[in-house]
């Protein structure tokens, strides 16, 4: 069948305005020839064009069931729970409980000595934010038998871990993508916050925007909706992520997604624009670094914000900032042209990078179509 025909168009977000006929067959021709060109069971994207908001689900829900995903479907997020992490840290610090320069070491157990390699340059709550800090991507802590996916390391394993690393730089010297890293970040809100991240990153972000999918603890209804993939590749089981939620945990939909995305651009429910210039900001310059490693998978990366990556203007682009994510049987990424007004969210039921690669260059330019310099 054809790939158009697949999809399936739902207006979200309270008060959005629908899309102009010339927007939508845009929308639609990109959209189909992504999805096809993944070779994935199901797909689900969302687009943000100034009050406009356009969600489109191709393919099926699971293999052989015949229903299509739609903005309602759940799905992992992935590595873009990061950037919720992100605006959480930014509004704790408007709030006078952290800075982004404070020193990991503040939020670690009394006793406790996080690593150094200069007693002049700490690993920072910034230099986590900005995968700078000098630590490894992953930890090598064995998981348990049948873990689930984004179940570990929990905390107990992380700093664990942590406590036995010196880091391979010091900190704002090279930038190397840290999964860990984040988990460390959100056990540091967590502490500065005085309460569970989960409950934190719900209070501060998701239930002011009515994000109500958006979650590390799926209930049953929830789970009903999960996304699955084909057979050689499921997406399951569907649990309880808390463990990881700083840096790959959070569950969402496509209708959650373009609520948030709204929320970023400023089109509805925006931040105050002094936080927004600091969520979005970056931080470091690819120029200032010695090495770059596991940024540039959806182009190459200008420099490191708050858990964004920063994708420099071009003769045929505007600049955008992206966010890839991977696992448990999802990939998906996120490209947001602030100056536009315009975001994207698409997520597939399949895991693999080079195609995920090949996947956000296609939003990259559908961005960039949408949103003329």
């Amino acid at each position: 069948m054809n790939a158009t025909l697949l999809g399936c168009a739902l207006l979200v977000a309270a008060g959005a305005s629908a899309a102009s006929p010339a927007t939508n067959q845009q929308v639609d021709s990109a959209a189909a020839l992504m999805f096809a060109a993944t070779g994935a069971p199901g797909m689900v994207i969302a687009v943000v064009r100034d009050d406009s908001v356009i969600v489109r689900g191709y393919g099926e829900s699971a293999a052989g069931s015949g229903r299509k995903p739609d903005g309602n479907s759940l799905l992992r997020i992935n590595s873009t729970s990061k950037v919720l992490a992100a605006e959480a840290m930014v509004m704790l610090a408007d709030e006078g409980k952290l800075r982004l320069s404070d020193p990991l070491q503040r939020y670690a157990e009394p006793g406790f000595k996080v690593p150094e390699l200069s007693k002049h340059r700490p690993i920072t709550l910034l230099s986590l934010a900005t995968h700078t800090s000098g630590l490894a991507r992953a930890t090598d802590v064995a998981a348990p038998p049948h873990a689930a996916p984004n179940t570990w390391p929990d905390r107990a394993g992380r700093w664990g871990w942590l406590a036995r690393q010196q880091p391979r730089t010091a900190p704002g010297e090279a930038a190397l993508y840290s999964n860990v890293g984040f988990d460390l970040l959100a056990d540091a809100l967590a502490a500065a916050a005085g309460q569970p991240y989960t409950e934190l990153l719900r209070e501060r972000v998701t239930a002011p925007l009515g994000m109500h999918d958006t979650t590390a603890t799926p209930n049953a209804g929830q789970c009903a909706r999960l996304l699955g993939g084909a057979a050689d590749g499921p997406t399951g089981p569907c649990s309880d992520t808390s463990a990881t939620a700083g840096t790959a945990g959070m569950y969402s939909t496509a209708n959650d997604m373009a609520t948030w995305m709204q929320h970023l651009l400023g089109v509805r429910q925006a931040m105050p624009h002094a936080l927004k210039a600091i969520a979005q900001a970056a931080y470091v310059q690819r120029q200032e670094l010695a090495s770059i490693e596991g940024l540039d998978q959806a182009g190459p990366a200008s420099g490191m914000g708050l858990g964004w990556v920063h994708l420099a203007a071009s003769a045929k682009a505007p600049g955008m900032l992206q966010k890839t994510g991977g696992g448990g049987g999802f990939m998906n990424y996120m490209v947001l042209v602030p100056g536009r007004k315009v975001g994207i969210f698409v997520a597939v039921t399949k895991a693999d990078r080079p195609m995920a690669a090949e996947m956000a260059r296609s939003a990259n330019e559908l961005a960039a179509a949408l949103a003329p310099q």
